[in-house]
């Protein structure tokens, strides 16, 4: 049960990071949205809304996690569950025949790469968000496939 808190530890150290990343870089939108507010296309407001939006839907979404986590470390009987949660051998399939933890880490980094890119350029911006979206959607299709199948 410690090699899996110590695993729990590095997923909150990631996930803290990847917070920190996202506060940064929100609040850099913060500061251009109300310098250069004016004379923005609708995209480019569009564009904006959304990249403030996901940073908020992935600062909260990480902070679930790493509540949860926490949670989870502080209760031996809730450990052991998630544990054997976790290397259940079916599940561990069906993740890795649906990409299992690669696709998840590259989607995070490419909606970063999406974000700072669309400061850049609008078209950057819609194709990488959604290579993104594409590459979930392939995923969850996938896994939900699997499922019923197994």
């Amino acid at each position: 049960m410690e090699n899996y808190k110590k695993t729990l530890i590095k997923r909150i150290f990631m996930m803290t990071m990847a917070i920190i990343a996202a506060v940064i870089i929100l609040v850099f939108s913060s500061v251009i949205l109300t310098n250069e507010g004016e004379g923005e296309t609708f995209s480019e407001g569009m564009m904006a809304g959304f990249r403030n939006g996901l940073l908020v839907a992935m600062i909260f979404g990480f902070t679930v996690y790493i509540i949860k986590y926490r949670k989870v470390m502080n209760d031996d009987k809730q450990l052991r569950l998630a544990y054997n949660r976790e290397n259940d051998e079916r599940r561990q399939q069906i993740k890795l025949k649906a990409g299992g933890n690669l696709v998840i880490i590259n989607a995070v980094i490419l909606l970063f790469a999406g974000i700072v890119g669309g400061y850049f350029n609008v078209v950057i911006f819609y194709s990488v968000i959604g290579c993104v979206v594409f590459q979930l959607l392939v995923s969850a299709v996938i896994k939900l496939y699997l499922l019923k199948k197994y």
